[in-house]
Parts: structure tokens; sequence; C-alpha cells
């Protein structure tokens, strides 16, 4: 049910200072009362030890914001424990105890939704603010769940519902002395006018929907050139393993790269190379399939040996277009590091000890570097722009329809514009379209 209380930790797992969980319901200011060891207030900050029966849990913060005030529109309690995953998950099972359930992902921004603490679209917004990979893509979410977008579809819809009052009551009272009388040229006008802000929304929509693709680069290259040495260095961490065996790599793995203000997928795959290894031969087929749905490709090549007439073939039978040369291990071959302009571009590095490393993050950067766009941008999503389309085509048609004398059929061209139009912001929503959106959040908002 929807006033069934529920709970969710809403920061990352892992060890950290401060953990957080989340819990919304009806009347759970009172439910949740015997745990807390001072009485909550609402919109203060209470701190206050936490307690399974005379059993202490945690010394925690405790903020209670009462219905209708909250992200829900119901009763919340935000818990601030500390971070270690054992006092959390231990402060959810108390939670369940006392008859709060685990939330679903998203269970909660649906909630706002529901409780019309939210449109669609600015939920929508809401797990794009998360996930956005780039500054851009920030403002563009915040545009979204600030209402900027919503407005601009409210206004369309408003002009929509204008015209279509006017063309049903020439076609419901045709001899109303009240009934406006159709000024063609002027209804033309009002549609042209539409469909004019009705492209500009269209073409910010999709720069938004852009900025809300995350850039991948698949890291290419014979066995032994030095991919997942490479990787680590860039990641800082060892992420994959690194041996002087061939064929150690034998699936393609997405590591998430933050480069300055943006975050890239970048994938260590398996060695490129003739092998009669059945597992070898299915991790280079995955290498293949990662390089052709990458955006970008960087080529790593054994410094050592050098550009191959074998690479050059490798790279031309596969048709690579967006691609990098880097040359690795220059710690061996004495060259210094350094970017060399071309087509395409190489770069000569040492993964070992980092020399020319940083070179590769300029060159991300510069492959990488979002148009100048608009600040009015959104972040669109797929359903968005075929609802603005799918209305777009609509009003095309009504054009046509109004120098004819089709009333009927203008004014049923005209209710299925603003129904797909008004579509965007959740008027009339599915079940399957709600359960498509929410399950794409993280649990906990």
């Amino acid at each position: 049910m929807i006033n069934e209380a529920i709970c969710a930790i809403a920061t990352p797992p892992g060890t950290s200072a401060l953990g957080i969980i989340r819990v919304s319901g009806s009347n759970i200011k009172k439910l949740l009362s015997p745990i807390f060891s001072k009485r909550l207030k609402d919109r203060a900050a209470i701190l206050t030890d936490i307690y399974d029966g005379s059993e202490l849990i945690d010394n925690v913060i405790s903020i209670y914001y009462a219905s209708p005030r909250s992200y829900t529109g119901e009763d919340i309690i935000e818990i601030i424990c500390h971070g270690n995953q054992i006092i959390l998950n231990t402060i959810i099972q108390l939670l369940n105890k006392c008859g709060v359930r685990t939330a679903e992902p998203g269970e909660f921004t649906k909630r706002a939704f529901f409780n019309n603490k939210l449109s669609l679209v600015q939920a929508e917004a809401v797990a794009d603010l998360i996930s956005a990979s780039n500054k851009k893509a920030l403002t563009a979410a915040n545009n979204s769940l600030s209402g900027k977008f919503l407005n601009e579809i409210n206004s369309i819809c408003e002009d929509i519902l204008r015209i279509r009052s006017e063309v049903e009551s020439i076609i419901n009272f045709p001899e109303d002395d009240d009934a406006p009388i159709l000024n063609q040229k002027k209804l033309l006008k009002n549609i042209v006018n539409i469909l004019s802000n009705l492209e500009s929304l269209i073409n910010n929509s999709e720069q938004g929907m852009a900025l809300n693709v995350r850039p991948s680069y698949a890291v290419i290259g014979k066995p032994n050139s030095g991919k997942s040495s490479f990787i680590n260095n860039l990641l800082r961490t060892d992420a994959s393993i690194v041996t002087s065996k061939k064929g150690t790599t034998r699936d393609s793995i997405t590591y998430e790269l933050t480069v300055d203000d943006m975050v890239i997928n970048i994938i260590d795959t398996a060695g490129i190379h003739a092998t009669d290894d059945e597992i070898e031969r299915e991790g280079i087929s995955r290498s293949l399939k990662s390089a052709s749905s990458s955006d970008n490709i960087i080529y790593l090549i054994d410094d050592t040996v050098g550009l191959t007439l074998e690479d050059q073939a490798f790279i031309k039978d596969n048709n690579f277009s967006n691609y990098i040369l880097v040359f690795n291990k220059i710690d061996l071959t004495k060259n210094s590091p350094e970017i060399v302009t071309g087509a395409p571009r190489s770069v000569y590095v040492s993964a070992k000890t980092g020399d020319g490393m940083n070179l590769i993050k300029e060159v991300i950067k510069d492959s990488y570097q979002c148009a100048d766009t608009s600040e009015n941008i959104f972040l669109a999503r797929n359903r968005h722009l075929q609802h603005l389309r799918d209305g777009q085509a609509y009003l095309f048609n009504s054009k046509h329809l109004i120098n004819e004398d089709a009333f009927d059929l203008l004014a049923e061209d005209l209710r299925l514009a603003h129904l797909a139009i008004s579509a965007i912001i959740g008027q009339n929503p599915t079940e399957d379209l709600l359960n498509e959106i929410f399950t794409s959040f993280c649990i906990g908002k």
C-alpha cells in the first residue's frame, strides 16, 4: 500500500564517516519513538541514541519532516549515523522489526510523484541528477528538476488547449450566437507559433539527451602491450590483473574514470592475437564488440615493437574511426612523453612509471568537448523526444486541415497533439511506464 512505511540506506555501500537512512510513511514519528532516546521535533536535528530494547546501536542525528512538507509528501525521518555498514544494516533490521519494510528502488520518488510533490519529468530528473556525468549534464538535470522543462511543456499544452476550445466550440455549437467565428488565418498563425516553440524545445531536448550519454573508451591492443597496467595507472588502483603471461584478461571489464569534471567509462579488453584457445577467442570476440560499441578507442602499442603492419591491418579491417594510438613502455625505449598530432593522434607514455599518463587525460578531454549549449537545455530522455515529435507531427497535419473546413479532423489532430505532449509530464501514465522509470533509481531515492 502507498501509506505503508518504508526505509532504505540512502548512502553508497562501504565504510565512510557518515551513513544516512531514510524512512517514509504515515505517523512514523509515533511508530518509531521507542527506538530513540529523545523526542523528535519537526524539521529539527536531534542528537539521540538509537536502542534495540536495552541495546545501544549508535548515537545519531535524526531529523523529522512532518507531512506534507517533506520530499515524499508523507512523514519522513532521516537518520544520520556512523558510516559503518554493520551499523546501517542493524538499524534497517530494527526498523523492519518495527513494521517498516525495505523500500523498492525509486520508491521514495515514486511516492513524491503520487503525492504531487514532483511531476513525472521532475522525478526522472532526480535520477538524471544523481547519474550526471559532467557539469553541463548537471545543469541540464537541474533545469528539469527546477521546473523549467515542465513550464515549457505546460505552456505548449495550454496554447493547444486554447485552439482546441475554439475549434470544438464551433463543432458543438455551430448555430450559437456566442460561438466564436473561426478566423482561419489567425488559427494558422497560432499553430505555426506553437510549432516554432515546439521545435526550439525539441532542439534543447536533443542537446540534453546527448549530455545524458556517458562516453566510453575501449582499450584495445595485443597481449602484453600493457593494457591492464595502463588502466590501473589511470584509475590509481589495481583494478585489472597484471602479469607477464599472455591472455591474462579474458573478458571486457568496464570501470568508471573521473577526468576533471567529467565521468567516463573505460573498458579493459582481452588482448588481440591469433589463438586456438576457445576461451581466449571468446574474449577477443568480446573485445571487438566493446570496440564497436564504444565512442572512442585507445589502441595500445608496445613501443619496443612499434606499430606493425598487423596492427594497421587490424585497425583497417575493423573499421576503427575514433581512435588514438598510445605507445606504451617508453621507459624501455627512452622516448619522451608527448602528444604527436596527426590522424590519428599518437601519445607516448609509460604505464609503469606514469610518465605521460597525464597526456591521456588531456586527449580524453579534447575528444569529448561538449559543444556550446544553451543555458535552457534539459536532460531529456527518449520518451520525451518521442512524445514531442508525435505532437509535432499531429500539429503539422492540423495545418493542412484548416483551409479544408474539416473541423472534426482538425479537432482530433489537436486532441492527439495535446495527448502526446502532456504524456511527458505524466498525465494518465501506464503502470508499465512508471515501473520502467522508477525501478531504474537507486534504492533510497
